[in-house]
């Protein structure tokens, strides 16, 4: 009877817990079955995308994704990371432009207000911003930021310092992107 009570007793906590970041009811993002890298604006996406989390995962702070199969990217790119003499401008990032899976890695497009109601209802979490896309003849830059989302409970209580991203240069060879190693990568960690 004591082992019953006690099984009750941790399903119970356990039930009460807050859902995860990535349960279903937050990662429910469209799938882009027929995605295909055929510009280059989405060919430069996805190299940056498979180096940071898929092959070399070498995105500042990659170790401290909680869900590294499931990841959220915000859906605004900004033209720069850095500030500057003017604020830097937005555009859109489209379903249409983000492959749904790389290799075993799951990609999820959000806004801003949308991470930070999942934030609010589970805990916070890391998410990626596309920017600082470039591109000139054969030679283009793709940066990619490794943000926080605080929940509203959380915020005020501490400051976050870890995340951060990168600005890689590329360069086509033979009609395919390839990372620049002969290039400086500019750096940061936040």
């Amino acid at each position: 009877m004591k082992k019953i009570i006690f099984f009750i007793f941790i399903v119970s906590i356990v039930s009460c817990g807050r859902p995860f970041y990535t349960n279903s009811n937050y990662f429910n993002c469209a799938k882009n079955n027929t995605y295909e890298a055929n510009t280059d604006k989405k060919q430069l996406i996805y190299a940056i995308l498979e180096r940071a989390v898929v092959s070399k995962k070498d995105i500042p702070d990659y170790q401290l994704i909680s869900d590294k199969n499931k990841i959220y990217i915000n859906n605004v790119s900004y033209t720069r990371f850095f500030g500057g003499m003017t604020k830097p401008s937005e555009s859109q990032v489209l379903v249409s432009e983000i492959p749904s899976t790389i290799g075993d890695v799951q990609f999820c497009l959000k806004s801003e207000p949308e991470l930070q109601a999942i934030a609010n209802k589970t805990d916070d979490f890391l998410y990626l911003t596309i920017g600082n896309i470039k591109i000139t003849g054969e030679t283009a830059k793709i940066g990619l930021s490794n943000s926080w989302i605080v929940s509203k409970r959380n915020k005020g209580k501490y400051v976050m310092m870890s995340g951060g991203g990168y600005i890689l240069t590329f360069k086509k060879v033979n009609g395919e992107w390839i990372f620049d190693e002969t290039k400086p990568v500019h750096s940061w960690i936040s």
